[in-house]
């Protein structure tokens, strides 16, 4: 009969944030700390590509949202203003000197957003890397808005299948979706955490299931300027395809997508678009070098 792996070792330190703990790991020393939020369903591994390189001219720190990597599950609810706040007590109890400049992936970039706009006197820059946005699903097109709910319970039906094959023990580790370009060794180690337990794919469950949620969550704080914060928003170059629609829509789509990146640029007097021309929606991992040098400006920008 087969068993559940046993989940690797943490390379970093657990917190009480209440308690339950989460995963940090933090490499170098130096100010402002960098610290990396992740896409939905991803963990501080995504990093892997970034973190050494950030390490070598400052702080830099990962951490895993509750319930993914090694943290522990929340009791609380998936809301934008309970994972920052998680995020806020985590930093704090953990001892991570501010200020910080903060880099979000996809759904981390609202996360980021959110806390620079809570505790704004904490925050010396951010790096948005291919973000999210709350208007994303309003200004699609019609034709994609209309399949969305569809897509989200095919998404639901198929995690809710994973989630059986780990609590029965038979998960081929091969069948969980891993990014294109993480190094092996992290994927490995992604792989093996998200198989010890169910707890992982429950959290994404949770989180994909309060997505729309969460973007009015960001539309209804109303962060309509970021003031003169350091700012670089980086998007993808290679046009994403969701599957089944015309070219035309996918290309409307794009638009749009590119239309509400720079707007997010423009949320401060000293923002900056940069267009990743080869690189899909994990920037991090296909063009890290771009995503290294916006930390290094914004770093540069927040010591001054």
């Amino acid at each position: 009969m087969s068993s559940q792996p046993a989940a690797p070792q943490p390379v970093g330190q657990l917190v009480d944030v209440g308690g339950y703990r989460l995963h940090a790991a933090c490499q170098g020393e130096g100010s402002p700390t960098v610290v990396m939020e992740a896409a939905i369903g991803e963990t501080g591994l995504m990093w892997s590509l970034v973190q050494p390189a950030v390490a070598q001219i400052t702080r830099a720190c990962v951490y895993d949202r509750a319930g993914y990597g090694w943290s522990d599950a929340s009791p609380r609810p998936r809301t934008a203003a309970v994972m920052v706040e998680e995020l806020h007590t985590l930093l704090g109890t953990a001892q991570v000197p501010g200020p910080y400049v903060l880099v979000g992936h996809s759904l981390g970039g609202l996360l980021v957003r959110l806390y620079a706009a809570r505790y704004p006197q904490e925050v010396a820059g951010l790096v948005l890397v291919d973000s999210a946005h709350e208007q994303q699903y309003l200004r699609a097109p019609k034709e994609i808005r209309e399949l969305v709910p569809q897509f989200e319970e095919q998404g639901r039906q198929q995690l809710e299948g994973l989630k059986a094959l780990i609590i029965s023990g038979s998960l081929d580790v091969g069948m969980l979706p891993i990014p294109p370009g993480l190094p092996p060794a992290a994927a490995d180690t992604f792989r093996a955490l998200a198989a010890a337990s169910p707890k992982h794919v429950e959290t994404l469950i949770a989180e994909q299931q309060a997505v729309q949620a969460i973007h009015a969550e960001l539309a209804a704080a109303g962060i309509t300027s970021l003031g003169d914060l350091p700012l670089i928003v980086l998007s993808h170059g290679q046009p994403m395809a969701m599957p089944g629609m015309s070219g035309e829509v996918n290309q409307a789509n794009e638009q749009a997508w590119q239309e509400l990146q720079a707007e997010l640029a423009a949320l401060s007097s000293r923002g900056r678009l940069v267009v990743a021309k080869d690189s899909g929606h994990y920037i991090q991992l296909e063009r890290p070098e771009l995503v290294i040098d916006a930390i290094r400006e914004v770093v540069a920008a927040g010591r001054q």
